[in-house]
């Protein structure tokens, strides 16, 4: 077994292990790799020949890498990291998840393709937006797939902050990219899927090649309550796409939630879904929907002023205490602007914005003096974009939500 050192992460065993050729063999190299990686610095011989011995004893390379992780010299090294004085979730088995060669992280990224939507629904500000409604150039695009992938990577969501990622006129190259990239580890998006129109059958088969996962909001399981929510006609429209999508992509693949307007009963919920089996070719059993009656406000809504139907804005609140999201909402909008979070910034003009993606990597933005301060509530203040944001999440709840770190679109969506 390896021990730690007090100032250091060499491992160490009872008797000095005695150098042989698998050092310079492939567990070698391993070993080499992760000390430069997280250390910085060659692995000294004695550690080196422990770790490799270990290794011959079953020990996984991820064994390895928790082992430096959590020794003091890491936690040295690191010391700066604005994650590090949240103790309930800076553990050495969550560190990686959040951490590159020493530096903040996001768990996951969105990548806001472009600003425009076919609805304009009544719990969203996208009407409301002042920013230039466009997709993203594609050498912008190019660029935060890279300086992502030089932080490790990790998954990635092309869910607009507002907008329709089917309205994406060059979704298919971009998707296409996505998956020659070797560090991207899941695509996925939501969609509204009334736009599903605008593709053949073969572009949207191509389409289900590079996604893992999308997710359908539904807004309304009759043509008034879709009508209410989107402002929009297109429920025909919608459901038609919608068998479309799920028949295409597999029912494994396609997600459903619902923003009700109106409370349904179960029965009128099973009816719904049955329909959309039938058009898709599925089994009703095979489906599910979960969804909500209740919103949150953006920062902007005057929730004094009440919704349509049974639909409720979430509380007023008093946010204090650090929140998590920006662990899992780092967005890049289609100007190429970054947001710290895309919860409460969907106009990309608050004081949550840390720069454009053209002129300074994604490194350097999250290496920032002002994302320090914004990982930092109780030393610099709560950002006046957060005070009372519905969105909200403290940070201790991460404690014992596990799945946020090893899978955070599929826990958080996205």
């Amino acid at each position: 077994m390896i021990f730690r050192r007090s100032r250091s992460a060499e491992p160490q065993t009872s008797a000095s292990p005695t150098s042989g050729a698998g050092e310079t063999g492939y567990a070698g190299q391993i070993v080499r790799h992760l000390y430069r990686e997280l250390l910085k610095r060659e692995p000294d011989p004695d550690a080196l020949a422990a770790c490799v011995a270990w290794m011959e004893r079953g020990a996984t390379i991820e064994d390895i890498k928790a082992e430096i992780v959590g020794s003091p010299e890491y936690r040295e090294r690191v010391s700066g990291h604005p994650i590090a004085k949240f103790p309930a979730i800076y553990r050495p088995e969550r560190i990686s998840y959040f951490t590159h060669r020493g530096r903040f992280r996001p768990l996951a990224i969105s990548i806001e393709t472009v600003n425009i939507c076919n609805n304009d629904c009544v719990i969203c500000p996208y009407s409301i937006q002042t920013r230039k409604k466009q997709g993203m150039d594609m050498a912008v695009f190019a660029k935060v797939v890279a300086d992502y992938a030089a932080l490790g990577g990790g998954p990635v969501t092309l869910t607009p902050m507002v907008g329709e990622v089917l309205l994406d006129k060059q979704l298919l190259d971009r998707l296409e990219l996505l998956r020659a990239t070797p560090a991207i580890s899941r695509v996925s998006a939501i969609t509204n899927a009334t736009m599903a129109y605008l593709y053949t059958d073969e572009e949207l088969a191509e389409l289900a090649g590079y996604f893992d996962r999308i997710t359908v909001s539904v807004y309304g399981l009759d043509a008034e309550e879709f009508a209410l929510m989107t402002r929009k006609d297109q429920y025909d429209q919608f459901m038609d796409s919608l068998g479309r999508l799920i028949r295409i992509f597999g029912v494994a693949k396609v997600g459903l939630g619902a923003r009700h307007l109106r409370e349904r009963t179960a029965d009128e919920i099973d009816a719904w879904l049955a329909d959309v089996a039938q058009r898709a070719g599925v089994e009703a059993n095979q489906l599910s929907l979960p969804g909500t009656r209740t919103y949150a406000n953006w920062t902007v809504f005057d929730t004094s002023k009440p919704l349509p139907l049974d639909a409720e804005w979430m509380p007023p609140q008093r946010n204090t205490e650090q929140c998590a999201l920006p662990l899992i909402s780092l967005q890049v909008l289609s100007s190429g602007k970054v947001s710290f979070c895309g919860c409460a910034d969907f106009d990309g003009k608050t004081a949550l914005m840390l720069g454009d993606i053209r002129e300074a990597s994604l490194a350097e933005l999250l290496g920032s003096e002002r994302v320090k301060a914004l990982w930092d509530w109780q030393g610099c203040g709560v950002p006046e974009p957060c005070k009372g944001c519905s969105f909200y999440m403290p940070i201790s709840q991460l404690n014992d939500l596990h799945s946020a770190f090893s899978d955070p679109i599929g826990t958080f969506g996205g």
